[in-house]
Parts: structure tokens; C-alpha cells; sequence
């Protein structure tokens, strides 16, 4: 039985503000604990969708009964989007010079330059520090605007392409341009992010799929608005939308190539939800429309905004965001958002002022002002205004991640320029312009921990090493697809293969890296990489394996700079963590592997950071050991090494084994 066709467009539909609570709590879930919903992070894939959807709507409509006005549609945009977007960069802006330092205040004063010229995701593209030490991305208040300058971006252009195409291009023609444009956006995509995984995670061309695809709904919706659909049709599509959705909520990750053409499956459900709640009454539908989530759907703006600087701040703040206090910022989180949408979206959106006033009054005077007072305090370094300024200017400790030495060579990618360093190579040095010792340190960010250490024992035993790492790449001989993220698998696959021309020249090879976190992700991990020391072994070198040093998780080196404006933050010295058991498993197991293979050896400094399983951040006198919860500062590793020297009045088994003509084979 053919249901009762739609005889008139609904320009609001209480379902697709229940697809939009879906969405934002989809996110928030996610941000509070990835571990719930893997996948949460598609909900802003289904906001791009309902706003491709609804702007091509409006503008359609207004374009058919020729009343359409550029001027207009940006009006309406402004009193929809700045109003509480500018509140919120201006609450993040006062916490920060409140609770932050002057350093990271001026890091949200540039992000918040970006955000009010709607270059969000722009600026995140080309300026956010990437590096294997970087700020954490979830202390970076301002960063989720990446997705309003995304889709500022498109209501900047849409509408001049619609004039320029929607009535030369009359029914499939128009349908089949944006479908090829959108597909080529999913590709473009997938195919970009193995180089660019920025460009494609933040900028319009590879989100524009997204948009497009609600875009070509409403078109569809606006041309066949009268068509009946049989009832069991309207139901498959509902089933097939959600299922769609919640199978992208359950099973992508951070983990895949995203957007691309993952980002068709959320997509594509969303579609098909929205077109089937214009086509029918499915029991879906009937869901959607509880009033819980369509209550939910209408502060969904808001509860965007608010949810990510109160999380940014709670991870900055050294706040544990377990379930009581996850649950205590999603209940701020919707208070907030309930008051931003009755104190300010719903007020603003009423003003019926000219297109001169409402630009003035709702975008540029305050945005203008936030503008002026960002540059202030970016110009002054960020102590502008800021709390506690005269204690920060005292200075403090500037620790440097190991990358920043000069010696030290990790990188994203090993290159012909590392492999003929000179800097590279650290100890008693051999003469000769193209010399080179025998001893190489091969590994990822967990090796180049290692070089203070060994560059104590160089000193002892009279020896020299190089040194090369590629960040968040294992050391092996074997394809790493399996191990790495994908955004790593390019520029880890080239490091790998430079390094397989160049580990014949070295007699001795000592390995270290991120054991636990490659073996986490595939079980081959522990197989392939024995495999690539057999190899080694079988070509006459020396292999030492180093162990993964202790996990000291919620260690802050900033943080006794953080409790000068956050009293409540105790920044013990004296804290002490049981050694993560993953960490015991997988050092056994690389020590019963050198134990059994001739030509492998191994070696750790678990005994010198920990006592009965219980290590510290800190030394004996209070000190950092750490630059972050995994990786030893390199002061500290030179520290270290020099302990272990004296301590055994000389360099330790099985550095022992490293003979003075081991390191160069021009003496």
C-alpha cells in the first residue's frame, strides 16, 4: 500500500534536528571516551550533511520564487552561526588568560585570529604543529572550529555556484555534475592522505563530498517533493540509514583513511534518513522525533561549541575525565548549551535589523574587538592581560623534545640528507671526511630516547654510533601497513626502504621502539620483526635489542607551571607507578629471544628507573627523568647513562661486546 505522498515541502522537520542530536552526541560521547564509540567522530560528518542539505534547500526554494538575495542568504548565516561562536571563543580567550600560560594563551589568541575570520581549518592545516612532541590536540581549546570554517567556507561559495549553474543546468544534468563532483571529493580524499593527511582531514575540496551529497537531497526533494514511494521502500531506507550510521559510530576508527570513501558509508545514511522522513512515516522517523531528541537537536550548535573547550581545559587542568567527571561535562556541557540557546541562538536569530545592522551588531564590532585584543596578546607573547604575569616572567625550565638536538636524528621521514649526516653520529668520532663508525641505532622516537645513554657509554668505551629514527615507524624489513596509522604508511614504507640500502654498511645495529604500541595493533608485529633480526643476524651483524622503558601516565613536565595560575594541582616528585605488565611481557620476550639466538643481545634500564616495580618521572632529587609520560628528556638519558657507567665502574654487558674495532673499520 502506497503511502500518503508529502504535498509540500516541511522547511523544518523535527527529524532532522533528532539526526543532528544523534550527531553532536555522537561527538561528544567520542570526545569524552573514544572507547564507548570508536566511530563518534563521523558525527560532524552527518552535520555537513544536514547543512548541505538545508542551505541548498532554502536557496532553492528562494531561487524558484525568485526572491533569492545573496545579501539575505548571508544575513541569516551570521545570525545562525556568529552569535555564539563569538561567545565561546571569547570564554576560551578569559580561561585561558585565567588558567593558562602565557605561552599557550598565545597559542589560543592565534587560533582564535583563525576562528573569527572562519580560516579554522585553514590555519589547523598549515600551522598546527604536527610533530612527535607536539600539544597534545586535545588541549587545544579552539580546535574543533575547524568544521565551522569548513562549512563557512562552502556558504561562501554554494550560492554563487547554484546562480551560476542551477538554471543552466536543468534536472539530471545538474544532479549528475555535483554527483561526479562529490564523488571526486570522497577520492581526492582517499587518495591525498597518505601524503597530505592534514589537507584532507581539514580542508573544504575533501569535505565538500559531505555537503554535497545533502545538497543533491534537496535538489531531489525540491524537483520530485509530490512523488509517492511505497511504504515498504520508505522503511528499507530508514533501516539501511540508521544501520549505516550506527555501523560507522561502531566500527571506523581514527585508525582508517578518513574522509574518503569511508566517509560515503555515514553519509550516505544520513541521506537516506533524510529523504525517507520527506517520503514517509517509518517507525524510525516516529524515534527521531521524540522530544528528547529533538530538544537535544535544537541546542546541538551550542552543545558543539561548549563541549570541547570544557574538555580541552579539564585535560589541560590535569583532570582525569573518567566516568563521574565524562558525565559531570556532558551535564555542563547540555547546561550550557541550554543557556546559550535561550539567551543568545534564539534572541539573535529573531532580530529583524537590516543586513547593516545585523553585520555590525552580531558579527563585526564584537568579532573586532575579540580580533584587536587577540593581537594584543599575541604581539605581547601572551602575558597581555594575562593572570599571575610577573610569576611566569620569572622564566622556567625549557625542556626540549630529543628531535630538537642537533644530534639526534628523528624524523617523519629518513632521508639521503640523515643517512650522510655527520651530525648523526655521536661519540669518539673517526677522521677522515667520509668516514663512518660500524654501529648503528635504528629505530622510532623510543630509540632516540636511548642516545644520551649511549652516548655515555661512546665516552667510556671509546666507541662512535649513528643514530637514525623515523617517528611512529618500526624497525623492520617488512611491509608496516599493519602497524602504522595510515596517514604514516607513505612516509614509513620510503624511510624503511632507504634504510635497507644503507644496514649492510654497520656491523653492529642496536634497535629500540615503540614495542607495545606496534604489537597492540596486529598481532604480526612481534613475528615480522624477529624476523627482520634473524635476517641481520644471518648477514653477520650484532643485533642489541633495547627494552620499552616504564609508561608514567599523567605526568606533566609543565606541570609545576601550570599549578602557579591551577593551585589545586599537586605536582608530586614522589609519585611513584607499578610497571604497565604489557611492558614486562613484551621486554621478556625480547630477553628470551636474545637469550636463544646467537648474535642477539639485550639490554634495558628498567633497574635504574624503577625499584620492585614501582618507577618515578623523577629522580632521586626531585628531578624530571621524562619529557612526556613515555619518552626520557635527553638531559635525563645522558644522566642515566652516566649513572650506569659509574655504577658499574664502566660500561655495562652487552656494550661490553662492542669492541673498539667494531667502531670504525678504517682503524
Amino acid at each position: 500500500m502506497p503511502s500518503s505522498s508529502t504535498k509540500s515541502i516541511d522547511y523544518y522537520r523535527a527529524d532532522i534536528d533528532g539526526i543532528r542530536a544523534i550527531a553532536v552526541l555522537s561527538v561528544i560521547i567520542f570526545h569524552i571516551n573514544k572507547s564507548i564509540l570508536p566511530g563518534g567522530f563521523v558525527g560532524v560528518d552527518l552535520f555537513f550533511v544536514i547543512s548541505g542539505y538545508l542551505i541548498t534547500l532554502y536557496i532553492l526554494r528562494d531561487i524558484n520564487l525568485n526572491r533569492f538575495s545573496i545579501v539575505e542568504f548571508y544575513r541569516r548565516r551570521i545570525k545562525r552561526i556568529a552569535p555564539v561562536m563569538l561567545v565561546v571563543v571569547a570564554s576560551v580567550i578569559a580561561v585561558s588568560l585565567i588558567i593558562q600560560r602565557p605561552e599557550d594563551t598565545r597559542e589560543v589568541a592565534k587560533t582564535s585570529m583563525a576562528a573569527l575570520l572562519s580560516l579554522s581549518n585553514v590555519y589547523f592545516w598549515l600551522f598546527q604543529d604536527s610533530s612527535y612532541f607536539a600539544q597534545a590536540s586535545n588541549e587545544i581549546p579552539l580546535l574543533h572550529l575547524w568544521s565551522l570554517g569548513v562549512e563557512e567556507q562552502f556558504y561562501i561559495f554554494w550560492p554563487l555556484i547554484i546562480i551560476g549553474f542551477y538554471r543552466v543546468l536543468r534536472g539530471k544534468h545538474f544532479v549528475a555534475l555535483f554527483f561526479i563532483v562529490a564523488v571526486m571529493s570522497f577520492a581526492l580524499g582517499q587518495f591525498l592522505y597518505p601524503k597530505f593527511p592534514s589537507f584532507v582531514y581539514y580542508m573544504l575540496p575533501t569535505r565538500a563530498g559531505e555537503l554535497l551529497v545533502g545538497a543533491l537531497a534537496a535538489y531531489v526533494i525540491t524537483k520530485k517533493a509530490e512523488i509517492v514511494i511505497p511504504s515498504i521502500m520508505v522503511v528499507l531506507a530508514s533501516v539501511i540509514g540508521i544501520a549505516s550510521i550506527t555501523s560507522s559510530f561502531l566500527y571506523l576508527s581514527e585508525d582508517i583513511i578518513f574522509p574518503g570513501f569511508y566517509a560515503m558509508l555515514p553519509t550516505t545514511g544520513t541521506v537516506l534518513l533524510i529523504l525517507s522522513g520527506h517520503y514517509g512515516n517509518s517507525w524510525i522517523k516516529q524515534l527521531l522525533i521524540l522530544r528528547p531528541l529533538v530538544f537535544v537537536g535544537l541546542i546541538s550548535y551550542s552543545a558543539y561549541l561548549w563541549h570541547w573547550p570544557l574538555l580541552s581545559f579539564a585535560h589541560y587542568s590535569l583532570i582525569e575525565i573518567d566516568f563521574l567527571n565524562g558525565v559531570a561535562i556532558f551535564i555542563l556541557t547540555i547546561i550550557l548549551s541550554i543557556l546559550s540557546y535561550n539567551l543568545i541562538e534564539r534572541p539573535t536569530r529573531r532580530y529583524n535589523g537590516n543586513v547593516i545592522k545585523v553585520v555590525g551588531y552580531q558579527y563585526v564590532v564584537p568579532a573586532s574587538a575579540l580580533l584587536v585584543l587577540s593581537v594584543l596578546i599575541y604581539r605581547s607573547d601572551g602575558f597581555f592581560m594575562h593572570n599571575n604575569s610577573e610569576e611566569y616572567k620569572l622564566g622556567t625550565d625549557n625542556v626540549l623534545p630529543a628531535y630538537a638536538y642537533d644530534y639526534v636524528c628523528q624524523k617523519w621521514e629518513i632521508t639521503t640528507n640523515e643517512i650522510n649526516n655527520a651530525d648523526c653520529v655521536i661519540g669518539e668520532k673517526n677522521s677522515g671526511k667520509d668516514s663512518n663508525p660500524n654501529i648503528l641505532l635504528w629505530g622510532d622516537s623510543n630509540a632516540a630516547h636511548y642516545i644520551g645513554i649511549l652516548g655515555a657509554f661512546a665516552q667510556e668505551a671509546k666507541f662512535a654510533f649513528k643514530n637514525l629514527e623515523h617517528a611512529s615507524c618500526p624497525p623492520i624489513l617488512s611491509d608496516p601497513t599493519d602497524f602504522v596509522t595510515p596517514k604514516q604508511v607513505d612516509r614509513c614504507r620510503k624511510s624503511l626502504h632507504r634504510m635497507k640500502q644503507v644496514l649492510n654498511d654497520y656491523e653492529v645495529i642496536i634497535i629500540s621502539s615503540a614495542w607495545t604500541s606496534y604489537d597492540s595493533r596486529s598481532e604480526n608485529f612481534f613475528p615480522s620483526f624477529l624476523k627482520t633480526v634473524e635476517s641481520l643476524v644471518r648477514n653477520g651483524k650484532l643485533v642489541i635489542l633495547l627494552g620499552k622503558i616504564p609508561h608514567n601516565n599523567g605526568y606533566d613536565r609543565i606541570c609545576s607551571e601550570k599549578a602557579i595560575s591551577i593551585p589545586y594541582i599537586k605536582c608530586s616528585s614522589h609519585k611513584k607507578t607499578k610497571l604497565d605488565e604489557n611492558i614486562v611481557i613484551m621486554n621478556t620476550r625480547l630477553r628470551d629471544f636474545a637469550s636463544t639466538v646467537e648474535g642477539v643481545e639485550y639490554f634495558d634500564v628498567i633497574d635504574y628507573i624503577c625499584s620492585d616495580e614501582l618507577c618515578s618521572a623523577y629522580d632521586s632529587n626531585g628531578k624530571p627523568l621524562y619529557y612526556d609520560s613515555s619518552h626520557l628528556s635527553m638531559p635525563a638519558s645522558w644522566k642515566i647513562g652516566k649513572e650506569i657507567v659509574d655504577r658499574l665502574s664502566g660500561v655495562p654487558y652487552p656494550f661490553t661486546l662492542i669492541k673498539k674495532d667494531h667502531s670504525n673499520s678504517n682503524d
